[in-house]
């Protein structure tokens, strides 16, 4: 009989260990204030208490905060924030590189997020008494760490754990994969960001890192700049297996049918055996949660036959 009892009351006991368990770690895990931490821009910045009121002035904070579970403390986001769909129903605080410097101060805002791009406004938030936190991430693991430190603000640091888990597994998962191709059979790869003129993307940029994680050689993996122009020339000598484009949503992107029948690029092995594709914009250039997924779609398009 008593072994019977026990037996009933086991999963019970051990379920409410397991809740104490992870109730003791938030405990412990929680922020502590004052809190110092370092954004992209290597600027040390000082909370001396918990903020609760957050902007977002780029799609890819937004992201964060949401994948963090911080919507509800979102006061503010961008019109081109359009992810999650709960983003939309955040009041908007203008477009990506002119956001409303009053309305913000008007939503009580504690901490605004942006980019390199907001430096122009950087002075007249943190005039305001609002912090700024600048994200320029150029690899996945800044992408983690930015996930991080936006944690480490909220004080949900172990939050940015889980997110971070997901980043890494699919990551690993895409990994796990190609090794089944050898390093001198991964495709070299133009990622074009624009053809006229010819754009691609540089080795110390986000999307180059995202290219080699998939598997693919960037042939532009030595250039100087972020965002280098080459000559037509100079890319049929290299002469790409795969070239990869953004698909850019509302227009405005790089149009494959035209691409494929523009002169001097027929002589491209990739537009004549029609490897030529696009890749979902906003998987592989936000920098956000969604790195992952970007990583994994990259590789899919280059290894269609390894990710069935």
């Amino acid at each position: 009989m008593h072994k019977t009892r026990w037996t009933r009351l086991a999963p019970a006991i051990i379920l409410a260990a397991l809740l104490l368990s992870v109730i003791a770690s938030a405990c412990m895990s929680a922020s502590k204030y004052p809190l110092t931490v370092t954004d992209d821009m290597g600027r040390k910045i000082v909370f001396d208490t918990q903020p609760k009121r957050f902007v977002s002035l780029a799609p890819s904070w937004t992201e964060i905060l949401f994948a963090l579970g911080l919507g509800d403390q979102v006061v503010g986001v961008t019109t081109y924030c359009d992810y999650p769909a709960e983003a939309a129903k955040k009041e908007k605080v203008g477009g990506f590189s002119d956001p409303n410097i009053e309305l913000i101060v008007a939503l009580k805002a504690d901490v605004v997020f942006g980019t390199t791009l907001h430096k122009k406004v950087q002075s007249d938030i943190e005039r305001r008494g609002i912090k700024f936190v600048c994200e320029n991430a150029t690899s996945v693991e800044g992408v983690k760490n930015n996930i991080t430190i936006a944690a480490a603000i909220a004080g949900v640091p172990e939050r940015a754990q889980q997110v971070n888990a997901v980043i890494q597994n699919t990551i690993d998962r895409v990994k796990n994969t190609l090794a089944a191709v050898p390093e001198s059979r991964r495709l070299k790869v133009l990622y074009l960001v624009w053809d006229e003129p010819v754009m691609s993307v540089g080795p110390k940029t986000l999307i180059s890192d995202m290219l080699s994680a998939a598997g693919g050689v960037s042939i532009t993996g030595d250039a100087e700049s972020d965002y280098p122009s080459y000559s037509l020339e100079t890319i049929v000598a290299v002469n790409p297996d795969v070239i990869l484009a953004p698909r850019v949503h509302g227009g405005g992107g790089l149009d494959i049918q035209s691409l494929r029948t523009k002169p001097g690029w027929q002589a491209l092995d990739a537009v004549k055996k029609g490897n030529v594709y696009l890749v979902e914009d906003n998987l592989v250039s936000r920098p956000g949660p969604r790195v992952g997924e970007g990583v994994l779609e990259i590789a899919r398009t280059l290894y269609p036959e390894l990710f069935k």
